[in-house]
């Protein structure tokens, strides 16, 4: 009787490996949190050496920013697809949008805003790219419509954008308001932007103020 032949190995390519890793750390961290994440504990959720993730990540920093910015690129291509949707539902919108892809990813954001990874170069220039893009969603319909955005509107924005992520942030740590509830405080708190926003973002942004107060 003739032995079976072994079976050859598949040696994963180098980039398909990363990505096996990658992922295992983004399920810890989102389990246990960033603040909670290294080599090692990413290396047990994939079943493999601390070594190898120190080979492909460097360092506990590195794996953590990397985990991090897996969600701020999730957040940032949410918000940059593209929106058919009547002009003055647009914000509404992009507020769900923003807090689905964050609460989605609930203890890594945690930490991003307010733990190990708050301050950090490489994942705050991430923030500001999504930042940008929620001006522009908030602003898009000035141009759409022929208005040239005034530097009072551009910077009442940025602010508004500031408010969003520190109530949100908050809100994450612990509060008894649904998402839904903070959605309808957020629009709500709109209301600063309002004498600058055209039409008819401004009559859309009343409505949904009036309605949170409701």
């Amino acid at each position: 009787m003739t032995s079976a032949t072994p079976r050859p190995r598949t040696r994963r390519e180098p980039s398909d490996r990363r990505r096996q890793l990658l992922e295992a750390a983004v399920v810890e961290a989102e389990a246990a949190g960033l603040d909670a994440l290294t080599p090692a504990t990413a290396a047990a959720r994939a079943g493999a050496s601390k070594a190898l993730v120190f080979h492909y990540f460097g360092s506990t920093t590195a794996l953590r920013r990397t985990v991090a910015l897996e969600a701020v690129s999730d957040l940032e291509q949410t918000l940059l697809a593209p929106d058919d949707r009547p002009l003055a539902d647009r914000p509404a919108h992009a507020m769900s949008l923003f807090l689905g892809s964050v609460t989605a990813h609930r203890r890594v954001w945690e930490d991003i805003w307010r733990g190990v990874l708050a301050g950090d170069d490489a994942t705050e220039d991430a923030l500001q790219r999504v930042r940008t893009a929620l001006v522009a969603r908030l602003t898009a319909t000035a141009g759409v419509i022929g208005f040239t955005p005034s530097g009072r509107l551009q910077l009442l924005a940025r602010g508004w954008v500031a408010l969003v992520e520190n109530v949100t942030a908050a809100w994450l740590g612990g509060d008894d308001l649904t998402q839904e509830e903070l959605e309808g405080l957020l629009l709500g708190s709109l209301v600063v932007l309002v004498p600058e926003l055209p039409e008819p973002a401004r009559s859309a942004v009343l409505e949904l103020t009036r309605a949170a107060r409701g």
